[in-house]
């Protein structure tokens, strides 16, 4: 069975409402890296804006989501990025999962919306593991990382990793560093997170992506400002073997509300 997972995290700052440039940077990306999956950070393909949405939205047919399928298939790797997903008359933020074999493997729509997200997009209503790189891994979008729920309904429908692509800023970085700590901690789960940098929509995003062990200790993580990248291998654990064995000891018929 597998145990790793080759992910190049990716902090950069997209060019606001410029899709076909970002696009392209993304297949450059997939072309240029040596690991299985690139991941990269929320609503990438657009920059992070709350206003006209729909105007920068994609249906999953665009052709410029299949350009990047085609960079992952010939490549022979896979790549998670965030975009508005346009489908009919409502909006998502998303994060589309591209695996290595070029196939659109979900569109996970992010569930728990921060701020004024929610009134520019519509909440997702599913949390499901997806193939990608051999494993099943659990994409989590930025605010969805302060929800214990989230991660945690992931590792038991499957999950073996966390992918999480964020659009984080200031002042909020240590509330990023310690989620994605707890997170794979206390789901046994190794996390990579992919959050974005610069400035745009009067926020001031602040980097610190990062790659996490099962075990919560930090196993790379990148500056608070400035483009850069880095690849870490993801380990897969024996639950039973975690230290509280937490996934194991639950009780649910006392948390039920």
């Amino acid at each position: 069975m597998k145990q790793q997972l080759s992910v190049e995290i990716v902090q950069a700052a997209p060019l606001p409402g410029a899709v076909n440039d970002n696009v392209r940077r993304v297949i450059e990306l997939v072309h240029g890296s040596s690991a299985e999956v690139v991941l990269l950070p929320e609503l990438f393909l657009t920059g992070y804006t709350l206003t006209n949405v729909a105007e920068l939205a994609l249906p999953r047919a665009d052709a410029r989501l299949a350009a990047i399928a085609d960079a992952c298939r010939a490549a022979g790797r896979g790549t998670v990025f965030g975009y508005i997903e346009g489908d009919g008359e409502r909006v998502f933020n998303s994060m589309l999962v591209v695996d290595e074999h070029g196939r659109q493997v979900a569109s996970v729509r992010k569930t728990h919306l921060f701020g004024g997200e929610a009134e520019a997009f519509s909440a997702g209503d599913q949390l499901q593991p997806v193939e990608i790189g051999g494993l099943r891994a659990g994409i989590v979008n930025c605010f969805e990382l302060e929800f214990p729920e989230v991660s945690r309904t992931l590792a038991l429908r499957g999950a073996e990793v966390i992918l999480a692509g964020s659009a984080n800023m200031h002042p909020y970085y240590e509330d990023h560093l310690l989620a994605c700590r707890a997170r794979a901690f206390e789901n046994a789960l190794p996390l990579a997170y992919s959050n974005r940098c610069g400035a745009e929509s009067g926020f001031d995003f602040c980097g610190g992506s990062r790659a996490v062990a099962a075990d919560g200790s930090v196993l790379a993580q990148l500056a608070d400002s400035g483009e850069d990248s880095v690849v870490v291998e993801l380990e897969c654990v024996d639950r039973s073997a975690h230290p509280s064995m937490q996934i194991g000891q639950r009780r649910p018929e006392l948390y039920a509300q």
